[in-house]
């Protein structure tokens, strides 16, 4: 399905890039930025579609989605996720980190298709890892995530391990993505030349 569906779409942006050496969202990717391309490939899906980039609003002069400040400064993806779930429009958002140039319109729709009313998120899990920086949260983790965040407790797996949640299986991820090439994270450079080799 490629037919817009009421959630929002959350890049996070706000890494600082140190292993790679250089800010990973602006690498060029066929014809465009990496951040562009990740947001075109949300817009595809969502009317409501934002990046949060961290301690200070970046790309906006190349976007054509808003940019957010994460409020809660310097605590990695958990203050991008609060605050691209504060401005998201709908209940459930899709979200997704800017160095994964290979997500595929397959496996989003495939978490989509796995949520229901009864989970706060549906979170992918490969070689027993979850990957909480490519799921659905609903709104209603902003509370925990205050909660967490009051204790000290700035990894996004901890607000996984309170909510009601939806695990999509490796052997499920595989049917519609054989090679989990949507799981490729850009870290370094020899990251980032497999990507482009894929």
């Amino acid at each position: 399905m490629s037919h817009k569906r009421a959630f929002s779409g959350i890049i996070l942006a706000g890494g600082h890039s140190h292993r790679f050496g250089q800010d990973k969202a602006l690498l060029p990717w066929r014809g465009r930025t990496l951040i562009q391309h990740i947001a075109a490939q949300f817009q595809q899906l969502s009317d409501d579609v934002f990046v949060v980039s961290g301690a200070e609003i970046r790309y906006a002069d190349i976007l054509d989605v808003p940019v957010y400040a994460d409020e809660i400064r310097e605590i990695g993806p958990l203050g991008g996720l609060y605050t691209g779930l504060k401005h998201a429009r709908y209940e459930y958002s899709l979200v997704g980190a800017c160095d994964m140039p290979l997500i595929s319109h397959a496996v989003l729709n495939l978490l989509i298709d796995e949520l229901d009313g009864s989970v706060w998120a549906v979170v992918p899990e490969i070689e027993g890892h979850r990957i909480p920086t490519l799921a659905i949260y609903h709104k209603k983790c902003l509370g925990i995530i205050e909660r967490l965040l009051a204790q000290g407790r700035t990894s996004p797996l901890a607000v996984l391990d309170a909510v009601p949640i939806k695990i999509i299986p490796e052997a499920r991820l595989r049917t519609v993505d054989p090679s989990l090439r949507s799981f490729t994270n850009i870290n370094t450079p020899e990251d980032w030349q497999r990507a482009l080799s894929l």
